[in-house]
Protein backbone atom coordinates (compact mmCIF):
# COMPACT_ATOMS: atom_id res chain seq x y z
CA UNK A 1 0.00 0.00 0.00
CA UNK A 2 1.10 3.56 -0.63
CA UNK A 3 1.06 6.27 2.00
CA UNK A 4 -2.52 7.40 1.28
CA UNK A 5 -3.88 3.84 1.21
CA UNK A 6 -2.13 3.07 4.48
CA UNK A 7 -3.58 6.19 6.05
CA UNK A 8 -7.13 5.43 4.86
CA UNK A 9 -6.87 1.84 6.08
CA UNK A 10 -5.59 2.94 9.49
CA UNK A 11 -8.60 5.23 9.85
CA UNK A 12 -11.20 2.76 8.55
CA UNK A 13 -10.29 0.08 11.04
CA UNK A 14 -11.08 2.58 13.81
CA UNK A 15 -14.75 2.72 12.81
CA UNK A 16 -16.86 1.48 15.73
CA UNK A 17 -18.73 -1.83 15.94
CA UNK A 18 -15.82 -3.72 14.29
CA UNK A 19 -17.47 -2.73 11.00
CA UNK A 20 -14.38 -3.01 8.81
CA UNK A 21 -13.65 -6.55 9.95
CA UNK A 22 -17.30 -7.54 9.55
CA UNK A 23 -17.17 -6.40 5.95
CA UNK A 24 -13.94 -8.34 5.44
CA UNK A 25 -15.61 -11.50 6.74
CA UNK A 26 -18.59 -10.95 4.45
CA UNK A 27 -16.28 -10.58 1.43
CA UNK A 28 -14.55 -13.86 2.28
CA UNK A 29 -17.88 -15.65 2.65
CA UNK A 30 -19.10 -14.36 -0.71
CA UNK A 31 -16.17 -15.39 -2.91
CA UNK A 32 -14.32 -12.09 -2.63
CA UNK A 33 -17.18 -9.87 -3.69
CA UNK A 34 -15.87 -6.33 -4.19
CA UNK A 35 -16.85 -3.85 -1.48
CA UNK A 36 -15.54 -0.28 -1.18
CA UNK A 37 -15.88 2.71 1.13
CA UNK A 38 -16.69 5.82 -0.90
CA UNK A 39 -17.79 9.43 -0.73
CA UNK A 40 -17.73 12.06 1.96
CA UNK A 41 -16.15 9.95 4.69
CA UNK A 42 -12.99 9.36 2.62
CA UNK A 43 -13.03 12.96 1.41
CA UNK A 44 -13.08 14.30 4.97
CA UNK A 45 -10.31 11.93 6.05
CA UNK A 46 -8.10 13.24 3.24
CA UNK A 47 -8.95 16.86 4.05
CA UNK A 48 -7.86 16.13 7.59
CA UNK A 49 -4.62 14.60 6.31
CA UNK A 50 -3.69 17.31 3.82
CA UNK A 51 -5.05 20.44 5.50
CA UNK A 52 -5.03 19.46 9.17
CA UNK A 53 -8.72 20.29 9.42
CA UNK A 54 -10.37 18.49 12.32
CA UNK A 55 -13.83 17.08 11.69
CA UNK A 56 -16.20 15.76 14.29
CA UNK A 57 -16.48 12.01 14.43
CA UNK A 58 -18.24 10.89 11.24
CA UNK A 59 -21.76 9.61 11.57
CA UNK A 60 -22.44 8.96 7.85
CA UNK A 61 -20.53 6.23 6.04
CA UNK A 62 -21.09 5.23 2.40
CA UNK A 63 -20.32 1.76 1.08
CA UNK A 64 -20.64 0.36 -2.45
CA UNK A 65 -20.86 -3.35 -3.24
CA UNK A 66 -20.73 -5.25 -6.51
CA UNK A 67 -23.61 -7.41 -5.42
CA UNK A 68 -26.53 -7.31 -3.02
CA UNK A 69 -26.63 -4.35 -0.67
CA UNK A 70 -29.34 -5.96 1.46
CA UNK A 71 -27.30 -9.16 1.80
CA UNK A 72 -24.36 -7.21 3.25
CA UNK A 73 -26.69 -5.20 5.50
CA UNK A 74 -28.29 -8.33 6.92
CA UNK A 75 -24.87 -9.89 7.50
CA UNK A 76 -23.76 -6.83 9.47
CA UNK A 77 -26.94 -6.81 11.54
CA UNK A 78 -26.67 -10.51 12.30
CA UNK A 79 -23.02 -10.40 13.37
CA UNK A 80 -22.68 -7.01 15.02
CA UNK A 81 -22.32 -7.05 18.82
CA UNK A 82 -22.63 -4.65 21.73
CA UNK A 83 -25.01 -2.20 20.08
CA UNK A 84 -28.33 -0.91 21.37
CA UNK A 85 -30.04 -0.31 18.02
CA UNK A 86 -29.40 -1.70 14.54
CA UNK A 87 -32.15 -0.88 12.06
CA UNK A 88 -32.30 -1.59 8.32
CA UNK A 89 -34.29 0.46 5.83
CA UNK A 90 -34.45 -0.65 2.17
CA UNK A 91 -34.85 1.62 -0.88
CA UNK A 92 -35.65 -0.70 -3.74
CA UNK A 93 -35.65 1.99 -6.45
CA UNK A 94 -31.87 2.40 -6.27
CA UNK A 95 -30.92 -0.90 -4.60
CA UNK A 96 -29.71 0.90 -1.50
CA UNK A 97 -29.96 0.15 2.20
CA UNK A 98 -29.63 2.44 5.20
CA UNK A 99 -28.40 0.97 8.47
CA UNK A 100 -28.75 2.95 11.68
CA UNK A 101 -26.46 1.70 14.44
CA UNK A 102 -26.86 3.78 17.59
CA UNK A 103 -25.95 7.27 16.28
CA UNK A 104 -24.21 6.10 13.10
CA UNK A 105 -25.82 6.00 9.68
CA UNK A 106 -24.35 3.62 7.11
CA UNK A 107 -25.56 3.70 3.51
CA UNK A 108 -24.88 0.59 1.45
CA UNK A 109 -25.53 0.74 -2.28
CA UNK A 110 -25.27 -1.86 -4.99
CA UNK A 111 -22.91 -0.45 -7.61
CA UNK A 112 -25.08 1.15 -10.27
CA UNK A 113 -25.08 3.03 -13.53
CA UNK A 114 -27.54 5.90 -13.97
CA UNK A 115 -29.07 7.18 -17.21
CA UNK A 116 -31.09 10.42 -17.17
CA UNK A 117 -33.72 10.40 -19.91
CA UNK A 118 -34.35 14.13 -19.43
CA UNK A 119 -32.93 16.93 -17.24
CA UNK A 120 -33.81 16.57 -13.60
CA UNK A 121 -35.80 13.37 -13.86
CA UNK A 122 -35.08 10.34 -11.71
CA UNK A 123 -32.54 8.12 -13.50
CA UNK A 124 -32.89 4.63 -14.90
CA UNK A 125 -30.64 2.33 -12.87
CA UNK A 126 -28.68 -0.80 -13.86
CA UNK A 127 -26.14 -2.84 -11.89
CA UNK A 128 -22.47 -2.29 -12.68
CA UNK A 129 -18.93 -2.25 -11.27
CA UNK A 130 -17.48 0.00 -8.59
CA UNK A 131 -15.44 1.82 -11.25
CA UNK A 132 -18.57 2.53 -13.29
CA UNK A 133 -20.48 3.54 -10.16
CA UNK A 134 -17.97 6.32 -9.50
CA UNK A 135 -18.90 7.93 -12.84
CA UNK A 136 -22.39 8.84 -11.59
CA UNK A 137 -21.19 10.98 -8.70
CA UNK A 138 -21.31 14.75 -8.42
CA UNK A 139 -17.82 16.16 -7.73
CA UNK A 140 -14.35 14.74 -8.21
CA UNK A 141 -13.66 15.01 -4.48
CA UNK A 142 -16.50 12.53 -3.88
CA UNK A 143 -15.28 9.93 -6.41
CA UNK A 144 -12.52 8.47 -4.27
CA UNK A 145 -13.05 4.85 -3.19
CA UNK A 146 -11.17 2.37 -1.02
CA UNK A 147 -11.68 -1.29 -1.96
CA UNK A 148 -11.61 -3.38 1.20
CA UNK A 149 -10.20 -6.71 0.01
CA UNK A 150 -7.19 -5.28 -1.89
CA UNK A 151 -6.85 -2.17 0.30
CA UNK A 152 -6.75 -0.25 -2.96
CA UNK A 153 -7.50 3.42 -3.61
CA UNK A 154 -9.60 4.31 -6.65
CA UNK A 155 -8.98 7.88 -7.79
CA UNK A 156 -10.08 7.88 -11.41
CA UNK A 157 -10.94 11.58 -11.71
CA UNK A 158 -8.26 13.43 -9.78
CA UNK A 159 -10.23 13.79 -6.59
CA UNK A 160 -7.16 13.62 -4.36
CA UNK A 161 -5.45 16.36 -6.35
CA UNK A 162 -8.57 18.56 -6.09
CA UNK A 163 -8.70 18.01 -2.33
CA UNK A 164 -5.08 19.10 -2.08
CA UNK A 165 -5.78 22.26 -4.11
CA UNK A 166 -9.19 22.86 -2.44
CA UNK A 167 -11.03 22.78 -5.78
CA UNK A 168 -14.66 21.89 -6.50
CA UNK A 169 -14.86 20.28 -9.93
CA UNK A 170 -18.07 18.84 -11.36
CA UNK A 171 -17.53 15.34 -12.65
CA UNK A 172 -18.86 15.76 -16.20
CA UNK A 173 -20.50 18.26 -18.56
CA UNK A 174 -24.04 17.14 -17.74
CA UNK A 175 -23.65 17.12 -13.95
CA UNK A 176 -25.96 20.08 -13.28
CA UNK A 177 -28.55 19.33 -15.95
CA UNK A 178 -28.81 15.74 -14.64
CA UNK A 179 -29.37 17.01 -11.10
CA UNK A 180 -29.58 20.80 -10.51
CA UNK A 181 -29.55 20.28 -6.74
CA UNK A 182 -25.82 19.74 -7.18
CA UNK A 183 -25.53 23.52 -7.44
CA UNK A 184 -26.84 23.78 -3.88
CA UNK A 185 -24.53 21.00 -2.75
CA UNK A 186 -21.56 22.71 -4.38
CA UNK A 187 -22.27 25.92 -2.45
CA UNK A 188 -22.62 23.83 0.71
CA UNK A 189 -19.15 22.35 0.20
CA UNK A 190 -17.71 25.78 -0.58
CA UNK A 191 -19.13 27.06 2.71
CA UNK A 192 -18.34 24.03 4.84
CA UNK A 193 -14.91 23.07 3.46
CA UNK A 194 -13.59 26.43 2.32
CA UNK A 195 -13.11 25.08 -1.23
CA UNK A 196 -13.44 27.17 -4.42
CA UNK A 197 -15.47 26.20 -7.46
CA UNK A 198 -13.43 25.80 -10.64
CA UNK A 199 -14.07 28.20 -13.53
CA UNK A 200 -15.43 25.54 -15.88
CA UNK A 201 -17.75 24.13 -13.18
CA UNK A 202 -19.07 27.61 -12.40
CA UNK A 203 -19.63 28.25 -16.10
CA UNK A 204 -21.55 24.96 -16.44
CA UNK A 205 -23.74 25.92 -13.49
CA UNK A 206 -24.48 29.39 -14.84
CA UNK A 207 -25.21 28.20 -18.38
CA UNK A 208 -27.48 25.39 -17.20
CA UNK A 209 -29.55 27.72 -15.02
CA UNK A 210 -29.84 30.25 -17.86
CA UNK A 211 -31.31 27.56 -20.14
CA UNK A 212 -34.36 26.91 -17.97
CA UNK A 213 -37.06 25.93 -18.77
CA UNK A 214 -35.64 22.93 -20.58
CA UNK A 215 -37.18 20.86 -23.33
CA UNK A 216 -38.81 17.80 -21.85
CA UNK A 217 -38.41 14.34 -23.33
CA UNK A 218 -37.61 15.78 -26.75
CA UNK A 219 -41.03 17.43 -27.14
CA UNK A 220 -42.20 21.03 -27.27
CA UNK A 221 -43.47 20.80 -23.70
CA UNK A 222 -41.53 23.03 -21.31
CA UNK A 223 -40.99 22.46 -17.61
CA UNK A 224 -39.42 24.74 -15.03
CA UNK A 225 -38.92 21.92 -12.56
CA UNK A 226 -39.71 18.23 -12.90
CA UNK A 227 -40.99 17.09 -9.48
CA UNK A 228 -37.78 15.24 -8.60
CA UNK A 229 -35.80 18.48 -8.71
CA UNK A 230 -38.01 20.22 -6.18
CA UNK A 231 -37.68 17.26 -3.82
CA UNK A 232 -33.89 17.11 -4.15
CA UNK A 233 -33.40 20.85 -3.66
CA UNK A 234 -35.64 20.86 -0.58
CA UNK A 235 -33.67 17.92 0.82
CA UNK A 236 -30.37 19.73 0.23
CA UNK A 237 -31.69 22.89 1.87
CA UNK A 238 -33.01 20.90 4.82
CA UNK A 239 -29.59 19.36 5.42
CA UNK A 240 -27.90 22.75 5.06
CA UNK A 241 -30.32 24.38 7.48
CA UNK A 242 -29.65 21.61 10.01
CA UNK A 243 -25.88 21.19 9.73
CA UNK A 244 -24.45 24.23 7.89
CA UNK A 245 -24.76 28.01 7.61
CA UNK A 246 -27.69 28.67 5.26
CA UNK A 247 -26.82 32.37 5.08
CA UNK A 248 -23.34 31.57 3.76
CA UNK A 249 -24.68 29.09 1.24
CA UNK A 250 -27.29 31.52 -0.12
CA UNK A 251 -24.67 34.28 -0.28
CA UNK A 252 -22.36 31.99 -2.27
CA UNK A 253 -25.13 31.06 -4.71
CA UNK A 254 -25.85 34.76 -5.16
CA UNK A 255 -22.15 35.53 -5.68
CA UNK A 256 -21.99 32.83 -8.36
CA UNK A 257 -24.88 34.48 -10.23
CA UNK A 258 -27.22 31.50 -9.98
CA UNK A 259 -29.66 32.65 -7.30
CA UNK A 260 -32.54 31.93 -9.69
CA UNK A 261 -32.10 28.25 -8.80
CA UNK A 262 -34.01 29.30 -5.68
CA UNK A 263 -35.92 32.46 -6.62
CA UNK A 264 -34.85 35.04 -9.19
CA UNK A 265 -36.52 37.79 -7.16
CA UNK A 266 -34.40 37.35 -4.03
CA UNK A 267 -32.48 40.49 -3.15
CA UNK A 268 -29.52 39.17 -1.19
CA UNK A 269 -28.62 42.10 1.03
CA UNK A 270 -28.09 42.66 4.76
CA UNK A 271 -31.82 42.88 5.41
CA UNK A 272 -32.51 39.60 3.62
CA UNK A 273 -29.67 37.74 5.34
CA UNK A 274 -30.74 39.10 8.73
CA UNK A 275 -34.25 37.81 8.06
CA UNK A 276 -32.94 34.43 6.95
CA UNK A 277 -31.02 34.20 10.20
CA UNK A 278 -34.14 35.11 12.20
CA UNK A 279 -36.38 32.61 10.43
CA UNK A 280 -34.07 29.89 11.75
CA UNK A 281 -34.10 31.37 15.27
CA UNK A 282 -37.91 31.38 15.19
CA UNK A 283 -37.96 27.81 13.87
CA UNK A 284 -39.86 29.08 10.85
CA UNK A 285 -40.21 27.69 7.34
CA UNK A 286 -37.05 28.83 5.55
CA UNK A 287 -38.34 27.53 2.19
CA UNK A 288 -41.25 29.96 2.41
CA UNK A 289 -38.86 32.75 3.40
CA UNK A 290 -36.81 32.08 0.25
CA UNK A 291 -39.97 32.25 -1.88
CA UNK A 292 -41.83 35.08 -0.14
CA UNK A 293 -40.96 37.75 -2.75
CA UNK A 294 -41.55 35.63 -5.84
CA UNK A 295 -43.41 37.62 -8.51
CA UNK A 296 -44.93 34.48 -10.00
CA UNK A 297 -46.12 32.68 -6.88
CA UNK A 298 -47.74 29.80 -8.77
CA UNK A 299 -44.50 29.04 -10.60
CA UNK A 300 -42.46 29.30 -7.40
CA UNK A 301 -44.82 26.90 -5.63
CA UNK A 302 -44.60 24.47 -8.53
CA UNK A 303 -40.81 24.50 -8.35
CA UNK A 304 -40.67 23.47 -4.72
CA UNK A 305 -43.80 21.32 -4.46
CA UNK A 306 -45.39 23.82 -2.08
CA UNK A 307 -48.61 22.40 -0.63
CA UNK A 308 -51.89 24.32 -0.36
CA UNK A 309 -51.33 25.27 3.28
CA UNK A 310 -47.85 26.64 2.53
CA UNK A 311 -49.17 28.50 -0.49
CA UNK A 312 -51.88 30.14 1.61
CA UNK A 313 -49.19 31.26 4.06
CA UNK A 314 -47.32 32.94 1.20
CA UNK A 315 -50.50 34.56 -0.10
CA UNK A 316 -51.44 35.84 3.35
CA UNK A 317 -47.93 37.20 3.83
CA UNK A 318 -48.11 39.12 0.56
CA UNK A 319 -51.57 40.52 1.29
CA UNK A 320 -50.81 41.59 4.86
CA UNK A 321 -47.50 43.13 3.82
CA UNK A 322 -49.33 45.35 1.32
CA UNK A 323 -51.95 46.32 3.90
CA UNK A 324 -49.32 47.32 6.45
CA UNK A 325 -47.36 49.29 3.87
CA UNK A 326 -50.31 51.24 2.49
CA UNK A 327 -52.01 52.05 5.81
CA UNK A 328 -49.06 52.76 8.07
CA UNK A 329 -50.67 55.77 9.77
CA UNK A 330 -53.62 53.68 10.91
CA UNK A 331 -51.48 51.01 12.59
CA UNK A 332 -48.94 53.29 14.27
CA UNK A 333 -51.28 53.85 17.21
CA UNK A 334 -52.58 50.30 17.52
CA UNK A 335 -52.74 48.89 21.04
CA UNK A 336 -51.62 45.35 21.90
CA UNK A 337 -55.24 44.18 21.84
CA UNK A 338 -55.76 45.83 18.44
CA UNK A 339 -52.81 43.91 17.03
CA UNK A 340 -54.15 40.75 18.55
CA UNK A 341 -57.51 41.32 16.88
CA UNK A 342 -55.82 42.27 13.58
CA UNK A 343 -53.98 38.94 13.46
CA UNK A 344 -56.58 36.60 14.90
CA UNK A 345 -59.59 38.03 13.04
CA UNK A 346 -57.80 37.21 9.77
CA UNK A 347 -56.88 33.71 11.01
CA UNK A 348 -53.22 34.30 10.24
CA UNK A 349 -51.11 31.31 11.18
CA UNK A 350 -47.79 31.49 13.00
CA UNK A 351 -45.77 30.91 9.81
CA UNK A 352 -47.32 33.98 8.20
CA UNK A 353 -46.50 36.09 11.25
CA UNK A 354 -42.95 34.76 11.31
CA UNK A 355 -42.49 35.69 7.65
CA UNK A 356 -43.71 39.22 8.35
CA UNK A 357 -41.39 39.55 11.33
CA UNK A 358 -38.35 38.25 9.46
CA UNK A 359 -39.15 40.37 6.42
CA UNK A 360 -38.55 43.34 8.70
CA UNK A 361 -41.85 45.12 8.21
CA UNK A 362 -42.41 48.43 10.05
CA UNK A 363 -44.52 46.74 12.74
CA UNK A 364 -42.42 43.60 13.25
CA UNK A 365 -42.06 44.27 17.00
CA UNK A 366 -45.84 44.26 17.47
CA UNK A 367 -46.12 41.00 15.56
CA UNK A 368 -43.24 39.53 17.57
CA UNK A 369 -45.00 40.40 20.84
CA UNK A 370 -48.19 38.72 19.63
CA UNK A 371 -46.25 35.59 18.67
CA UNK A 372 -44.58 35.22 22.05
CA UNK A 373 -46.79 37.14 24.50
CA UNK A 374 -50.24 38.37 23.48
CA UNK A 375 -51.55 35.13 21.97
CA UNK A 376 -50.97 33.28 25.26
CA UNK A 377 -52.83 35.75 27.48
CA UNK A 378 -56.33 34.70 28.50
CA UNK A 379 -59.28 36.33 30.20
CA UNK A 380 -59.24 35.96 33.97
CA UNK A 381 -62.85 34.85 33.78
CA UNK A 382 -64.05 31.88 31.77
CA UNK A 383 -67.56 30.88 30.74
CA UNK A 384 -68.30 29.05 33.97
CA UNK A 385 -67.34 32.08 36.07
CA UNK A 386 -69.50 34.41 33.97
CA UNK A 387 -72.47 32.03 34.20
CA UNK A 388 -72.27 32.25 37.98
CA UNK A 389 -72.33 36.02 37.63
CA UNK A 390 -75.59 35.82 35.66
CA UNK A 391 -74.37 35.79 32.03
CA UNK A 392 -76.23 33.64 29.56
CA UNK A 393 -74.15 31.47 27.20
CA UNK A 394 -73.99 32.96 23.69
CA UNK A 395 -72.47 35.76 21.63
CA UNK A 396 -72.61 38.34 24.39
CA UNK A 397 -70.73 36.08 26.77
CA UNK A 398 -68.13 35.48 24.04
CA UNK A 399 -67.73 39.22 23.55
CA UNK A 400 -67.27 39.72 27.27
CA UNK A 401 -64.58 37.02 27.47
CA UNK A 402 -62.80 38.68 24.54
CA UNK A 403 -63.12 42.12 26.17
CA UNK A 404 -61.66 40.80 29.40
CA UNK A 405 -58.82 39.12 27.51
CA UNK A 406 -58.04 42.31 25.60
CA UNK A 407 -58.09 44.19 28.92
CA UNK A 408 -55.40 41.84 30.26
CA UNK A 409 -53.34 42.22 27.07
CA UNK A 410 -53.49 46.03 27.20
CA UNK A 411 -52.49 46.01 30.86
CA UNK A 412 -49.01 45.14 29.61
CA UNK A 413 -48.64 48.69 28.28
CA UNK A 414 -49.88 50.22 31.53
CA UNK A 415 -47.63 48.22 33.85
Amino acid sequence: MNDISEYIYSELIKIPFNLYNLITKYIESENNTKVAFVGGFLRDLLIKKFHKNSFSEPIDIDIVIEGSSISLAKFIKKNIVDVEVCLIKEFNLYNTVEININDYKIDIASARKEIYSAPGLNPTVTNTTIEEDLKRRDFTINTIAFEVSKRKIYDLYGGISDIKSKKLNLLHINSISDDPSRIIRCAKYASRLGFNISNHSLKQSQETVRQWPWGFLGTDERMIFPPAIGIRIRMELAEISKFDNLNNVVSIIHKWGIISILNENIQVDKKFLRGLNWIKKLNGNYILFLLKDAKDLDKACQRFLINNSEKKTLEDFSNIKKILQTKQNIYKNYSPSSWTEFIEKRNLNEETVKLLICDGCLFWRNLFKWLFIYKYIKSKKNGETLKKEGWEPGKEMGKEIKRLRYFEIDKLNRN
